[in-house]
């Protein structure tokens, strides 16, 4: 009797166990398997009523066991097993319920023990049954989610940024093969300039103290700073026949003012004497310009962003700090860290510059260039230091016949034809002062400082600036911008 009671209860703990792992085994699969299970529900059913079948033959063979030694509780055992047999029947009729619920029939002893471990295991095969049933409403499609924002954004080429990372300021390179074709390009752009000249009123006259004029070669230049106009002063003093040593002492006599050094041979004439001379059969007037953007960038890099001193003891001698930068730091500063953070302007970030500095040195008390782009929007042009006044403006393009416009960024080539024309291939040769690139395209410069700005930003730089966009042929093309690009 003993072995019968121990045996039944480790059958009766097999079976739980197994239906356990049945239960458990399925349950983890993936959608792919439970939908495949849903195809043999009906086996699975069937399979789980033998079991119950099975476990409740075993309880009434096990009652009969138990009658024989305890007549008094056979009567109530036998009850137990159909009151069990009824309620597992209802559990696999229903369809709609959620959950199939068994709740055990409370005994005291050995039957109530065998009892709970029936229960237990028909409780987890119901909740398998009822899993299958669930999962048999859902259906797996082959169709892909179509997602109506995503089709719409697809189709929507203004959404795709194509662009390059860097501006593109000159849309092809310019070849000149002979003195034929450096005339043919010196006159389109002298007519690109009187296009959008013509029309014009109340146009300001030549200041006749900015023109370096030449009168041996019928020469009258308008420096425009930031454009080769430091090499020009030198090439003047070449032209004019000066012998080598007479350079040298010029230089000596004016140190580091090329202006000045320019002004021995070329002094200020009157705006009559100008006006005469741009009428002879041999007149040259000149220009060197340079992309708007790249020559007002590298304005601020040289005269804003850095010092040439030894250190920061030189600051205050600084012109222009003392004239404009330290005037532009109490001005924007405070704007400028709620924008980049206070760290912006640490010396592990470079004092606020993109790039480090090659040469001279930098502090957090020089401006940075989105304060200096800020400076230039909030001031009238008029007001402008030389080196970031519009050319057109400076030079007054509108009320002086320039016949020889060079471009900065062909300056070696067309520089040399020039020379020709005036017979002086000897005289005038390339030179890089104040050159301030470390070496890098002028591009990637150009797309790290301007990346720090907002359209609102560039666009209103173009609208100062657009002039000279316009009467010297310059292009501009940067995420979405395309200033006097053609569609």
């Amino acid at each position: 009797m003993i072995g019968n009671k121990y045996g039944k209860v480790i059958i009766l703990a097999l079976i739980n166990i197994l239906a356990v792992c049945f239960v458990y085994n399925n349950v983890a699969t993936d959608n792919s398997n439970i939908v495949h299970g849903q195809v043999e529900e009906g086996e699975v059913v069937k399979d789980t009523a033998e079991v119950v079948k099975h476990v409740d033959q075993t309880n009434i063979s096990d009652g009969k066991s138990d009658r024989m030694a305890e007549h008094r509780q056979s009567s109530e055992l036998d009850n137990n097993s159909e009151d069990t047999r009824d309620t597992v029947k209802q559990a696999s009729d229903t369809n709609s319920e959620s959950q199939v619920s068994i709740s055990p029939v409370n005994k005291d002893g050995q039957d109530n023990f065998k009892h709970d471990a029936v229960m237990s295991m028909k409780n987890l095969l119901s909740i398998q049954i009822h899993a299958l049933r669930v999962n048999r409403t859902t259906t797996v499609s082959s169709e892909p989610v179509q997602d109506e924002e995503l089709d719409r954004r697809l189709l929507d080429s203004s959404e795709i940024d194509l662009s390059p990372p860097n501006p593109i300021i000159i849309s092809s390179p310019i070849s000149i093969g002979d003195q034929d074709s450096f005339h043919k390009l010196m006159d389109e752009r002298s007519e690109l300039l009187h296009k959008h000249c013509s029309g014009r009123e109340n146009m300001a006259g030549v200041t006749s103290n900015w023109m370096y004029a030449l009168e041996s070669k019928s020469l009258v230049w308008c420096p425009v700073y930031k454009a080769a106009s430091t090499n020009w002063m030198h090439n003047l003093l070449h032209l004019a026949g000066k012998k080598e040593e007479d350079i040298q002492k010029i230089i000596s006599d004016h140190p580091r003012q090329p202006n000045d050094q320019a002004r021995v041979v070329a002094p200020i004439l009157s705006s009559s004497k100008l006006r005469k001379l741009s009428t002879s059969a041999q007149f040259k007037g000149m220009l060197v310009v340079r992309h708007p953007f790249d020559r007002l960038l590298s304005a601020f890099r040289d005269k804003l962003e850095r010092c040439h001193g030894l250190d920061n003891t030189t600051l205050q001698t600084e012109w222009y700090y003392k004239t404009y930068g330290k005037k532009i730091v109490n001005k924007f500063r405070k704007s400028a860290e709620q924008r980049f953070g206070p760290d912006y302007f640490s010396e592990e970030n470079n004092f606020g510059s993109p790039l480090p500095i090659a040469s001279g040195w930098r502090s957090s008390l020089l401006p940075s260039w989105w304060e200096f782009v800020q400076y230039i929007l909030h001031t009238s042009p008029s007001r402008y230091d030389e080196h970031w006044k519009p050319a057109s403006i400076y030079c007054a393009v509108c009320s002086f016949p320039f016949n020889h416009i060079l471009h900065f960024e062909n300056i070696q080539q067309e520089e040399k034809f020039f020379a020709e024309e005036m017979s002086s291939s000897d005289l005038i040769h390339p030179r890089w002062e104040n050159r301030n690139d470390e070496g890098l395209a002028k591009e990637d410069i150009l797309g790290k400082y301007f990346n720090l700005l907002d359209d609102q930003d560039i666009n209103a730089l173009y609208k100062i600036y657009k002039d000279d966009f316009l009467m010297f042929g310059y292009q501009f093309e940067y995420k979405h911008f395309r200033f006097n690009v053609e569609s």
